[in-house]
């Protein structure tokens, strides 16, 4: 039978009855007679679309999305595009439709647009294409320039690791000695970190295939108290993060809190952490194929840019922080720390 409106005694209007042999029940979500007919209308009109053309005529982003992060796509950044393109056909976002959403924040820098708008998006087309539910998008990313590489230098990283609490000290400290993605180092569990926390694998990543990396001895102190199971790294009320953006506004909190104690720090984001891993790293090992593989990055090329930080005083202010790389250091820098430890 045809969908048909039945109201609620709460006043809401309901959807119900058979398209092509497809059951429909489901709340209109509105109150009023006309908005309710126009939703009816329009869901009776996709399910005869869907019917006689397939999935691919009238699939949304928010069925894409589902399927995308089923497949063990990256979520942290989908709520926002989900509350925006929810109920958009695929077939109808376009170069338009991002840059519009884009035009919404001109605050943001476009390396931020890019990473939080137009690669989560294009990733979810882009596997509803795969799934037969579009056609690959012709969707263009903001021309984002590339600029000085930012990382922290030991002495800022030592600032901040004094004034976090510990549960955040612990996992900021796990960012600088491993260079793990931020989602990789909240989906780590105890059971994927070695007895004797020399090793961790990450199974959840952006490259699909799981990476071990190994920890060093200031990493392996400084993670929590070991657990038969469950996440590594909780929050202050002992629950898992929900996601990176909760630590990067934890981080701008407590950068207010001591900027009104009159103490100066470098404002600092989880990505930054990253960026400061592979300038140490390569900076004490110029060894850059090891760089690529511990962190998980797709080739060498993507590394050039943290070339330029690698200068010998900068290695030996890394190494004399307690900074290691698994004993991977460069000659000239172990035997100078070696030497300085003699004289003392």
């Amino acid at each position: 039978m045809p969908l048909k409106l039945y109201r609620r005694p709460s006043g809401h209007w309901h959807i119900r009855g058979t398209v092509q042999g497809v059951i429909y029940d489901q709340s209109a979500r509105t109150r009023d007679r006309a908005e309710a007919e126009a939703i009816r209308a329009n869901l009776e009109a996709d399910a005869f679309k869907r019917a006689v053309y397939g999935a691919k005529a009238v699939a949304t982003f928010a069925e894409a999305a589902i399927g995308y992060m089923k497949a063990g796509g990256e979520v942290d950044h989908l709520p926002p595009l989900l509350a925006r393109l929810g109920e958009t056909k695929l077939a109808d976002i376009t170069q338009a439709t991002l840059d519009n959403i884009a035009a919404s924040r001109p605050d943001a820098k476009p390396a931020t647009l890019v990473r939080q708008i137009y690669t989560p998006a294009l990733a979810v087309l882009n596997h509803a294409a795969e799934q037969g539910l579009c056609t690959r998008p012709a969707i263009r990313k903001p021309r984002v320039r590339s600029g000085r590489t930012e990382y922290l230098t030991p002495q800022e990283a030592e600032a901040w690791l004094n004034v976090l609490p510990p549960h955040l000290s612990s996992l900021v400290t796990f960012y600088l000695g491993t260079g793990c993605r931020a989602s990789e180092a909240l989906s780590l569990e105890w059971p994927d970190v070695s007895p004797q926390n020399e090793r961790a694998v990450f199974w959840r990543t952006k490259m699909d295939y799981p990476r071990g990396v190994d920890l060093t001895k200031r990493v392996a102190k400084a993670l929590p108290p070991r657990k038969p199971k469950g996440a590594v790294f909780l929050n202050s009320r002992e629950e898992p993060w929900h996601g990176y953006d909760a630590i990067n506004l934890m981080l701008r909190r407590i950068l207010e809190q001591q900027e009104r104690k009159g103490v100066e720090l470098r404002p600092v984001h989880c990505h930054l952490l990253r960026h400061t891993w592979a300038t140490w790293a390569y900076t004490c090992t110029r060894d850059l194929t090891f760089v690529m593989q511990s962190g998980g990055w797709r080739s060498l090329a993507i590394l050039g840019r943290y070339t330029h930080a690698a200068s010998a005083d900068l290695g030996r202010d890394i190494l004399a922080h307690g900074w290691e790389f698994c004993g991977r250091e460069l000659p000239d820098l172990r035997s100078k720390r070696a030497g300085k430890s003699g004289r003392r």
